[in-house]
């Protein structure tokens, strides 16, 4: 990659440090590499000081991370410092050590500042939901940002923005150094509440948007324990909480699903969410993996387009990175939603995302044939689980992965099971229609594909094909026999006439 593509983007947080290397694609940018060290530089913060040792750990931090940066034009780094930087009596000298090992000004920006590069790297990640206002939520080691988004708002730009002298590793030294852990988290948790006193109740709505290390860590060990896979809500948050204080968990000793690196504020991050979710008067938050970093790069090209969904724009970059075969994509994708509006009876909650889930689908289903032919089904749904997607939510990822995994061979009965009856259901019959839809396209020529008559019943589909074809056809007709006791195994009947 010449040098000259690559954007990069540093934000020194009160916690940790954070580096973002890119480069643009389009009006978008695709991720090269991310790094992230565990810094503390507000640790031992004391009269309005930063700690020498803090201060070592920063700069030796940069240097490492130089390394990285040696080939990117300094016209396109970004170099930011937020809260510890912001509060610092003596920051010029942590200032001039930064800027001397990598050469750029030092940007510190305000806490308003903040929450609107927050809110604008969040808004290219997380498509807008019509008619739905958002907030969005970062916690950080000194101070915690919010950003309100009114409906139909330009895109990344929030109403208004609100930042909050309290986090993580500032509660973490105020409470947590000595004591009792259950008296320091109820402690830590009255403080928080006190500090967020102005934060205004989220809209009943609007979808609350979560980002930074802490809210990451309470999502992971959520998930680990069975507490909530998809989202932090406040259930979740209330058994976290009760597990601290009844001394159930001792956190130092480490918790399922905790990083270690984040074990000793911890506490603290669970008692600033909980707080949180109070005064917004949440009930779930949506973790998003994009933060700051992401919206200093954005600030350089624009908010993103208001008519685009920018999932769109994710699935195309992936088609391209894999070699996909444009032609068979567009015929599957053609033909999976011709037979998705051919049932509307099928579709009884939002049939509007399950229709674009199921296109997604049908354009990266043979996304896996870049690592190898055989099994190419699953080394699919393994690219794009892990990779990087911007704008979808992890659970439409993990959605999108099991459908692109389930379009071929074994039905995958199992890996249903893990989601609530009506969505299941709604999930198995998409990936009936995006099975056929590639068996009707076994050919790969526009010339053989069929017009196909469809009638959804309660039980299945009755499919009606031109006379002669599956005589004309025979591996199709062959995996439509296949496909007919496939289905049976789920409950679901095929019919032909």
């Amino acid at each position: 990659m010449a040098a000259s593509e690559l954007y990069a983007a540093l934000d020194l947080g009160s916690n940790s440090f954070h580096l973002l290397l890119a480069r643009r694609c389009g009006d978008a940018f695709e991720t090269v590499e991310r790094i992230k060290e565990k810094v503390q530089l507000l640790a031992g913060f004391r009269d309005g000081h930063l700690d020498a040792a803090a201060m070592q750990r920063g700069e030796a931090c940069l240097a490492r991370f130089a390394q990285r940066l040696a080939d990117v034009p300094r016209r396109r780094l970004r170099l930011v410092g937020t809260h510890a930087l912001r509060v610092a009596a003596n920051r010029n000298q942590f200032v001039q050590a930064a800027e001397r090992v990598l050469g750029v000004p030092l940007e510190i920006v305000s806490g308003d500042a903040e929450a609107r590069l927050i809110y604008l790297g969040v808004a290219h990640h997380v498509q807008a939901e019509s008619g739905r206002g958002r907030v969005v939520l970062d916690i950080g080691g000194g101070s915690t940002e919010v950003a309100w988004g009114d409906p139909g708002a330009a895109p990344g730009q929030p109403s208004r923005v609100a930042s909050y002298e309290c986090g993580c590793v500032s509660l973490t030294d105020r409470f947590f150094a000595t004591g009792d852990q259950a008296v320091a988290f109820r402690q830590a948790r009255d403080h928080a509440l006190a500090a967020l006193a102005g934060v205004e109740a989220m809209p009943a709505d609007g979808q609350l948007l979560g980002t930074s290390g802490t809210i990451e860590s309470i999502q992971t060990v959520l998930a680990a324990n069975g507490w909530g896979a998809d989202y932090v809500t406040r259930e979740g948050l209330a058994e976290v909480a009760e597990a601290i204080v009844s001394g159930r968990w001792l956190v130092e000793a480490g918790l399922p699903g905790l990083p270690p690196d984040r074990v000793d504020i911890f506490p603290a991050g669970v008692a600033l969410l909980d707080a949180a979710f109070e005064r917004l008067g949440a009930n779930a938050l949506q973790f998003v993996d994009a933060s700051l970093q992401y919206g200093l790069l954005y600030q350089q090209i624009g908010p993103p387009a208001p008519d685009r969904d920018q999932r769109d724009h994710t699935v195309a970059r992936l088609k391209q990175r894999y070699g996909v075969d444009a032609a068979q994509a567009a015929r599957v994708r053609a033909t999976s939603l011709a037979l998705f509006d051919a049932c509307p009876g099928w579709w009884t909650i939002e049939p509007d995302h399950w229709r674009r889930l199921l296109g997604w689908a049908a354009e990266l289903h043979e996304a896996g044939t870049v690592v190898a032919p055989r099994h190419y089904h699953r080394h699919g749904a393994y690219l794009v689980q892990n990779a990087d997607l911007p704008a979808f939510s992890r659970t439409d990822q993990s959605l999108l992965a099991l459908l692109v995994r389930g379009h071929r061979r074994s039905f995958p009965g199992l890996s249903f099971r893990a989601y609530d009856g009506e969505v299941r259901r709604q999930l198995e019959r998409l990936l009936v229609l995006l099975r056929l839809a590639v068996i009707l396209h076994r050919s790969h020529r526009d010339a053989d594909a069929p017009e196909v008559l469809v009638a959804a019943q309660d039980d299945g589909l009755e499919i009606s094909l031109p006379p002669g074809w599956l005589d004309a056809h025979p591996l199709s007709a062959r995996e439509l026999e296949v496909e007919v006791a496939q289905l049976a195994g789920v409950g679901i009947a095929l019919r032909f006439r």
